[in-house]
């Protein structure tokens, strides 16, 4: 083409410098020039003629490029699953696709040429918002939007204001089910946190890999008496809470349920005031799409009160088996008591049943001899296991003791659980080195019969229920002596009478033979 110009040009400065100067050529020139002329011009045609074909040729391929660019526009604008819209400035539909018709639920002639605005709920704020919408030239955001139908449905639509002069498009998608699961979440979120917030349980979430609290309740602050910041400031601080006692084992359990799935333990917590609660804790696993677990959720239950009932069953239930015990034992040494009624049987016997009530290291039988007299009967000392009967029983005055004096004088108990507090006990022939003392008067028909004296070493060795089972003991035990002593008194009758029987039975006979007199020889 440039070719061309240039050649038509030369042509025509040829033709105008011949046509002005002819007068100056002689007719040879002339028809030179004029040869040229002509050659230059259909040289010119020529290549003009092949531009032509070319552009035409170029233009065809043009032309299919833009058809099937075209088609591919019109198969993706159709076959799109969004809703595409086309709007001139006043947003009136030019053009909608298929997507869009069924997202409005109406058909092309009732969109397109009508003003969009006629479909949103609030025409009002749809005009503000396509104001802002020109301004800002570009728009993402949602909208409830009326159907054709009469259905409203919630759209979430991207929208580029001037793609062309006075042209502008608006992407839309149906994001109505989204909404309503949305919805049913927050629902179901809000009922969460509202049981949450009322259950008396501790619900947690804890982090498998790293063990820290996601999440805790309200509840933590009352049973644990730490708030929950605590635990959004140190998401392991949980673990102070656990007592010592309990915490290297409760924390390998909890690893042990980040590899299980599973968490069942009872353990003490610590509350912020010191004081000490038991809880339940249990967790379950949460895995992802692979099994592995992610997450432990659960619930820790104050059972206070749970541990508290099962002690105090645990108490009742050994206080029953102690008194079945008891029982048994006074039973045994009230029928051992009255199997015999030799007084070392009594004694060994009732200081034996003594012993198994009552342990310690030094037990004693101290009968009364006269007015404020006694006689050690029976005794074990230290580590003996066999009763010892003195050869030469040692003797006390109670005189000399106020503490002897005080039991046998006043017929009442006496417990020290420490010796070392009292004054004169260091002055106390026989029972200095005693640290803790417990004495029972044996007292049968308003008269004291002796003592039973209990010692230890240790300080604090009895208590109260000691001091108890001495008394019930006693009581038989009193009875047991004064009939060992009724039966010794009786035998001593009998054997007197016995001799007496037989001194008359040996008088009578030789008075019969004095009567006889002498035989005759």
């Amino acid at each position: 083409m440039r070719a061309g110009s240039i050649l038509i040009s030369f042509a025509a400065v040829t033709l105008l410098g011949t046509a002005s100067g002819a007068h100056f050529y002689t007719g040879s020139l002339s028809s030179v020039l004029l040869t040229l002329v002509l050659i230059a011009l259909c040289i010119a045609i020529v290549l003009h003629v092949r531009f032509l074909l070319l552009a035409r040729r170029e233009h065809r391929e043009t032309v299919s490029v833009l058809d099937a660019t075209e088609q591919e526009y019109k198969s993706v604008f159709d076959s799109t699953l969004d809703g595409i819209l086309i709007l001139d400035d006043q947003a009136v539909c030019l053009e909608a696709n298929p997507a869009a018709l069924k997202l409005f639920g109406t058909s092309h002639e009732e969109l397109v040429g009508e003003p969009i605005q006629k479909f949103f709920t609030c025409a009002r704020e749809f005009e503000e918002g396509w104001d802002r919408f020109l301004d800002r030239k570009s728009d993402h955001c949602e909208a409830r939007v009326l159907r054709g139908d009469g259905e409203t449905i919630f759209v979430e639509y991207t929208a580029k204001a001037h793609y062309l002069p006075g042209r502008h498009v608006a992407v839309l998608r149906n994001i109505t089910r989204r909404k309503q699961a949305e919805a049913a979440l927050r629902q179901s979120e809000e009922r969460f946190q509202e049981m949450a917030r009322n259950i008396e349980e501790i619900f947690w979430t804890l982090d498998a890999e790293n063990m820290k609290v996601l999440y805790v309740n309200p509840a933590y602050e009352t049973v644990t008496g730490r708030s929950c910041e605590s635990l959004e400031e140190d998401p392991k601080s949980y673990e102070e809470v656990i007592h010592p006692e309990d915490r290297v084992r409760v924390l390998s359990r909890l690893g042990e349920g980040v590899q299980t799935g599973q968490l069942d333990e009872e353990f003490r917590i610590t509350k912020a005031d010191g004081a000490t609660r038991w809880v339940w804790v249990r967790g379950f696993p949460v895995r992802d799409a692979a099994g592995i677990v992610r997450r432990l959720v659960g619930t820790a239950q104050d059972i206070s009160a749970r541990k508290s009932a099962e002690e105090e069953i645990a108490r009742n239930l050994d206080r029953a088996e102690s008194a079945g015990a008891e029982a048994d034992a006074f039973r045994r040494t009230t029928l051992a008591l009255t199997q015999n009624l030799s007084m070392d049987y009594v004694l060994d016997t009732l200081l034996q049943s003594l012993l198994k009530l009552v342990p310690c290291e030094s037990a004693r039988i101290l009968l009364v001899e006269a007015d404020t007299r006694l006689f050690l009967a029976r005794e074990v000392q230290g580590c003996e296991t066999n009763l010892r009967t003195p050869k030469s029983p040692a003797t006390f005055d109670a005189k000399d003791s106020e503490f002897l004096l005080h039991v046998l004088a006043g017929r009442s108990s006496l417990l020290i659980p420490n010796t070392a507090l009292e004054p004169g006990w260091v002055s106390f022939k026989g029972f200095s080195h005693l640290r803790s003392w417990l004495c029972v008067p044996l007292v049968a028909s308003q008269q004291v019969l002796g003592l039973l004296s209990l010692g230890d070493t240790r300080a604090q060795a009895f208590t109260q229920e000691h001091l108890r089972l001495g008394k019930s003991l006693a009581i038989p035990a009193a009875v047991a002596i004064q009939n060992a002593r009724l039966y010794a008194q009786a035998e001593i009758f009998r054997a007197e009478l016995e001799q007496r029987l037989a001194d008359l039975d040996q008088a009578q006979k030789e008075l019969r033979e004095v009567h006889q007199g002498p035989e005759p020889s």
